[in-house]
């Protein structure tokens, strides 16, 4: 070999020319030496292909590209996800908020393509960067974005969404957070089925805007949001509605939903908030949270429930929602047959007034599969535990197949009140398959032995329940 061709073997074998084929050329008389030159098989690729690539690198990554050489130097403007974020909530004019706006406007201005999938920007907003934000939505409109998230965190600036945004007929999903429509403006969005805004007053009249302006939405967020008092959607695609009330107190105290053909809801109410319901007759799925303590309003809330929710098939409860019953319970009001399939109590007292509330529940719940109940309280705090003088239920329940227990046991009140919760289900659920038990609270095997064995003595009215019993 000579040395010419040793060399460039060696120089083939170096790092860095993994991607670098070596191919030979004879020239037009065919007896001269081979020449060998390289070349870049990655680069070659087409521009959509290698757009694709780099979507999953992400944009930071991604830009970084740019220094391979002129072929990439502006490729990866050209994503169809452009997601923007900065990190710095000092709330005034700095050099980096400055620098970030100058990335935003600079990746935007150098993209050629046709087409915007999704814009994402993340930064705390100031009012001398409104117009900024106006060109960056003008330009993802007319790239006919389909999916925004706008989180512009905030002291007191809110930014105010343009007109061109407000009409965007490309959009299917967006995502405001400190972001205010203004009342008179017209909202036009025929393409959106998913809209979530967090954190600002929306009028009654923005509200109504939104709803009329969006005829194929199917999901609709309304998170830490006031101003408005009354939600009429008589769109058949609305399926889906989330309502979360702020933190701190702020708007009204009421909310009238009315709703033909909602099929979820969650509510996160404040303490003092009242609730209507009408026309809910197509709920499949009902979620109810009511901070705070059990106040006048709560209880309303609960019978407003239990009064309109029959025909839910599940049904998820809070801990103020369990106190409200026990209030109801004695006072000769009495919970209506239901259709549900699934209860879920996320929010559960250990005390003998949650399980006489858990039994009123099941026997009101004839068509039960499936029962889940998570406990969240406090054990450091001294109680005694009262035997129920109803310790059983008034009926089996024969569609009762899979039960999940989580957190009941106490072991300063003997393994109360998981003990007689689950010695009710056992005895009460013929079809019964599976009872899986949770505990944080069970410390030591003497403690989870002594429980297990107590378990294991109880009647089982299912030949096939199996009981699965996971301490932590």
């Amino acid at each position: 070999m000579c040395d010419e061709e040793r060399s460039a073997n060696e120089e083939q074998r170096q790092p860095g020319f993994e991607n670098v084929e070596m191919i030979s050329l004879e020239d037009d008389v065919g007896n001269k030496r081979m020449k060998e030159m390289p070349i870049d098989r990655l680069s070659a690729l087409p521009d959509c292909l290698l757009i694709h690539i780099l979507s999953f690198l992400g944009l930071k990554k991604a830009a970084i590209t740019s220094l391979l050489g002129k072929r990439w130097k502006l490729l990866w403007t050209e994503l169809p996800t452009l997601e923007f974020s900065l990190w710095d909530f000092s709330g005034e004019k700095t050099k980096a908020n400055c620098d970030f706006v100058a990335r935003v406007h600079k990746t935007l201005a150098t993209r050629s393509g046709k087409s915007l999938e999704k814009l994402n920007v993340i930064f705390k907003f100031i009012e001398c960067f409104a117009s900024d934000v106006d060109s960056w939505l003008r330009v993802a409109v007319k790239l006919e974005v389909k999916h925004v998230v706008l989180s512009m965190d905030y002291n007191e600036d809110l930014y105010t969404l343009n007109k061109e945004m407000c009409s965007c007929s490309s959009l299917t999903s967006l995502s405001l957070d400190g972001c205010t429509i203004e009342p008179q403006r017209a909202i036009s969005w025929p393409s959106l089925t998913s809209l979530e805004i967090y954190n600002v007053d929306l009028p009654q009249p923005v509200v109504e805007n939104i709803l009329s302006g969006c005829p194929a939405l199917k999901s609709l967020y309304l998170i830490g949001c006031w101003g408005f008092t009354f939600l009429l959607i008589k769109s058949q695609n609305l399926c889906e509605l989330m309502v979360h009330d702020p933190e701190e107190a702020g708007g009204f105290d009421f909310l009238h939903i009315s709703a033909p053909f909602l099929k979820s809801l969650n509510i996160w109410f404040r303490p003092e908030k009242k609730m209507k319901l009408s026309q809910t007759s197509s709920l499949v799925s009902a979620t109810f949270h009511f901070g705070g303590p059990c106040s006048e309003a709560v209880v309303s809330n609960t019978k407003e429930i239990f009064e309109n929710t029959q025909q839910v098939k599940e049904l998820e409860l809070g801990r103020d929602a369990m106190k409200a019953l026990a209030v109801l319970l004695p006072n000769n009001w009495q919970l209506t047959k239901s259709t549900r399939r699934c209860l879920t109590i996320s929010s559960f007292s250990n005390n003998a007034e949650s399980i006489s509330c858990i039994v009123a529940l099941l026997e009101s719940s004839p068509y039960l599969e499936t029962l889940i109940i998570y406990c969240d309280d406090n054990y450091g705090k001294k109680k005694t535990w009262i035997p129920l003088a109803k310790g059983d239920l008034c009926c089996d329940m024969p569609y009762l197949k899979t039960v999940k227990l989580s957190d009941l046991a106490d072991a300063k009140l003997g393994g109360e009140p998981l003990l007689t919760l689950a010695q009710i289900i056992l005895k009460r659920a013929p079809a019964l398959k599976e009872m899986t038990i949770e505990d944080r609270n069970i410390k030591g095997m003497s403690e989870f032995g002594k429980i297990s064995q107590t378990l294991l003595t109880y009647p089982r009215s299912s030949p096939d329940a199996v009981i699965f019993f996971l301490p932590h």
